[in-house]
């Protein structure tokens, strides 16, 4: 009898443990690093680390305006992604890092301004990690260096034999290797390629810089977008991205990459999603296709778009673009619809005042 009470009153306890530590990984008692926080995706992530509990402490450039993190209540600390030591001091303490900072691929690009932070600012963010013994790091990445053309991207497709050789994709390739040797030789890494993100943010001006899609299909409702390039892009809702690049802290395998994108059915190119717009935002205009027949008659048209979008433009994509079964299954990954995704996004638009 007083063996069977014995049991009893251990099932029970141990019962409570688990619910105790189910209920910690639900609402978050963890210190994150954060760098990118006044990003697009970025402040997204904060947003709900913060809204979960969680503590963050964000990288933030001199002269960065951060008072809406700070109102989140987001710790931030004044450095550069570039300095090593910066990242040192503000990851110390932290128990995962998010690293999502990035130069994008914009129309202009300087090779050295993509080095010193797609390379060498996600190397920082790794070494400091490894320094200070930080869980994981889920590092932010793109899909431009990855070979698809006649199987659909997925989380194991092989590298790009012959990538593009644009800075954007030079550099943030260098980073994705960076990132998978660490993990080959024991630390704890992942990543998230992420689609093309677009949708509300909490840094709303920072959220409209170019090259923002949010700017973009800002522009198509308003009427001063003619036309853009017509290659297939994985739309995907940046608070989706968020979503993700979080729940990969705890549910996600070292070494292992996931796609933050939304669904299959929402490719489609930069006409496509800013037609959208415009149909959601009750607006006539609409905008048409760029091919890359047309760059070949005009190819003053390059210099406007930039070597990353043109590069793309040029390659062969499979169909369907992607499968992402293993995001899916790992994270619980699932995401907005593109109709919902941008419905949000043109009444926070106006809102905002943008259109």
């Amino acid at each position: 009898m007083a063996q069977r009470a014995f049991h009893a009153v251990m099932t029970a306890y141990m019962r409570t443990c688990v619910q105790a530590l189910e209920l910690c990984d639900a609402v978050g008692m963890d210190d994150i690093f954060l760098t990118g926080a006044t990003g697009l995706i970025g402040s997204n992530i904060a947003e709900q680390l913060r809204a979960r509990g969680d503590g963050v402490r964000a990288l933030v450039r001199e002269g960065s305006e951060a008072g809406e993190l700070e109102a989140l209540g987001v710790e931030i600390v004044r450095g550069d992604i570039g300095d090593a030591d910066a990242v040192l001091r503000a990851a110390d303490g932290c128990r995962y890092a998010i690293h999502s900072a990035a130069v994008l691929g914009g129309a202009s690009q300087e090779l050295s301004e993509h080095e010193t932070v797609n390379v060498r600012g996600a190397s920082h963010v790794f070494t400091a990690a490894a320094k200070l013994g930080i869980e994981r790091v889920v590092a932010l990445n793109t899909t431009t260096f990855f070979e698809a053309v006649t199987q659909p991207l997925s989380e194991h497709s092989p590298l790009d034999p012959s990538p593009s050789t644009d800075p954007y994709t030079v550099t943030k390739r260098l980073a994705f290797l960076d990132a998978m040797d660490r993990a080959q030789a024991g630390q704890d890494v992942c990543v998230m390629v992420c689609g093309g993100a677009y949708g509300p943010a909490p840094l709303a001006a920072r959220a409209m810089v170019a090259p923002s899609f949010n700017q973009r299909a800002a522009a198509a409702i308003q009427g001063s977008l003619e036309a853009n390039l017509a290659f297939p892009i994985p739309w995907v809702y940046a608070a989706d991205v968020a979503q993700a690049s979080i729940a990969a802290l705890t549910r996600g395998v070292s070494g292992e990459r996931y796609l933050a994108f939304g669904r299959v059915e929402d490719v489609g190119s930069m006409p496509f999603f800013c037609n959208k717009a415009c149909e959601l935002a009750g607006v006539s205009h609409r905008i048409a296709e760029i091919t890359a027949a047309d760059l070949d008659a005009n190819p003053e048209l390059e210099a406007e778009f930039g070597p990353s979008l043109v590069a793309l433009l040029r390659k062969r994509f499979p169909e369907p673009f992607f499968q992402y079964d293993q995001t899916v299954e790992r994270l619980g990954y699932q995401p907005l619809s593109l109709d919902e995704g941008m419905s949000r996004t043109v009444a926070w638009l106006r809102e905002q005042g943008f259109v």
